[in-house]
């Protein structure tokens, strides 16, 4: 696992090159950089709109065998586009894209935060034992009209479970969106008058800083007595589907199995 702006990524050959892609699980279409897919020389296919009409900057290329050490995840389709204007301004980690979940299904992904390690068992593979206690994967779109996301049973806060997206892009440690601080017991917290800058989500945003007691999975203890946020008004929202987000901050130090051949998911 390395480090792109704080964030996990992964060093991939595909199209026999060497691609450095962030691991996003908070999205279902991989994207690539046009500079990248330019140095690779990959044919580009225009993305085509509802109104017929090829949409402007947006291409759609294969990367050829993508693999990460010996395991390959075979062709993966990815949408091209310029992100050097988005980089410069310091709005997207630095990396030539993202590879999103949908590439390791049917498989088991392990994000190994202590080791720095990347995993992708082979699909063949026997299914794995949970340990202790299992959350179920779902995969809700992000709101009404958004992408299809993944989200998870098993974590809790202060005690108290909630349904939330694993996004291996969020900086933060957990998020609480607004329909839920209410059933959560969290209304107090929200009133901090803190705030936090985060510059990777939705274009760059403020988030109110909270403290929780506990943020657990299952019968682990994740983190005690830690900055729990709030969604402003510039937060994207997901209406209502599920609680809240999770991320890195909650991840540092920790094991995740995404287990997508039998929509499991654990922390170790």
């Amino acid at each position: 696992m390395l480090d792109c702006s704080g964030l996990p990524c992964v060093d991939v050959t595909a199209s026999d090159a060497h691609l450095k892609l962030l691991i996003d699980t908070g999205d279902a279409r991989s994207l690539m950089d046009l500079a990248a897919a330019t140095r690779l020389k990959l044919p580009l296919t225009p993305i085509v709109g509802a109104d017929g009409k090829p949409r402007p900057n947006r291409w759609s290329a294969t990367l050829k065998d993508l693999r990460i050490g010996d395991l390959s995840l075979g062709d993966i389709n990815v949408m091209v586009l310029d992100l050097q204007p988005s980089l410069r301004k310091g709005a997207i980690p630095a990396a030539d894209g993202f590879i999103t979940y949908p590439a390791f299904v049917g498989r088991a992904l392990r994000m190994d935060y202590k080791k720095r390690r990347v995993e992708a068992s082979d699909a063949s593979r026997q299914d794995l034992p949970c340990p202790r206690d299992c959350g179920t994967l779902t995969t809700p779109t992000f709101g009404h009209d958004g992408p299809p996301i993944v989200a998870s049973t098993g974590f809790t806060v202060n005690g108290r479970p909630l349904i939330v997206q694993i996004d291996t892009l969020y900086a933060g440690s957990m998020l609480i969106y607004p329909t839920s601080v209410d059933t959560l017991g969290l209304r107090e917290q929200e009133k901090s008058g803190k705030t936090r800058f985060f510059p990777y989500t939705d274009g760059g945003v403020n988030m109110i800083e909270g403290e929780s007691q506990t943020l657990s999975f299952g019968r682990a203890e994740l983190k005690r007595h830690t900055t729990l946020y709030f969604a402003t008004a510039d937060v994207h929202l997901p209406d209502a589907l599920f609680d809240g987000t999770v991320g890195n901050e909650l991840f540092l130090g920790h094991v995740l199995t995404f287990d997508f051949r039998t929509n499991r998911f654990w922390i170790g």
